[in-house]
């Protein structure tokens, strides 16, 4: 018996030694680190955004963000999750139709709405493509996502 709870405490500290080790000083964007659980709940948030992401977005912006020629616009190295990550969380939802110009060049194609995904899920797919292919936002929530769906044309 008294192995057995020296065991498991000896697995707890390994686990936490190896936890502490993934612990990186990711930064917010008012300079300040991210706490431990900031940062694991970044992590999950872009795994899970992943799977999202290639589930529903992968098809048209293609793995790496870029695009389908003329057809579909790029989000890697988006402008518009840099500066208005609200706007991309209600085209996420609510689609989008007509001419948006990124980087110089007119994109006139349609993206479905998707009404099917829940806050939480938006959240997951923003945070992911916000802080992949030099995109950088930082953690983006449910509560976020809630806030800006309200303020959707």
């Amino acid at each position: 018996m008294l192995g057995s709870v020296k065991n498991r405490f000896n697995i707890f500290i390994f686990c936490v030694i190896i936890m502490s080790s993934c612990y990186s000083n990711i930064k917010k964007k008012d300079g300040t680190s991210l706490s431990f659980t900031e940062q694991i709940k970044l992590k999950q948030y872009k795994v899970q955004g992943k799977l999202l992401y290639t589930q529903y977005c992968t098809n048209c912006h293609q793995e790496d963000g870029t695009g389908l020629g003329k057809l579909i616009p790029p989000i890697s190295e988006s402008h518009r999750l840099k500066t208005d990550a609200s706007s991309a969380i209600c085209i996420i939802k609510n689609g989008m139709e007509g001419v948006v110009e990124v980087d110089g060049i007119q994109y006139d194609g349609k993206m479905p709405a998707n009404y099917n995904l829940t806050n939480l899920e938006i959240a997951e797919i923003t945070t992911f493509i916000g802080n992949s292919w030099k995109n950088s936002i930082g953690i983006v929530t449910s509560s976020q996502v809630e806030k800006a769906l309200i303020g959707c044309n």
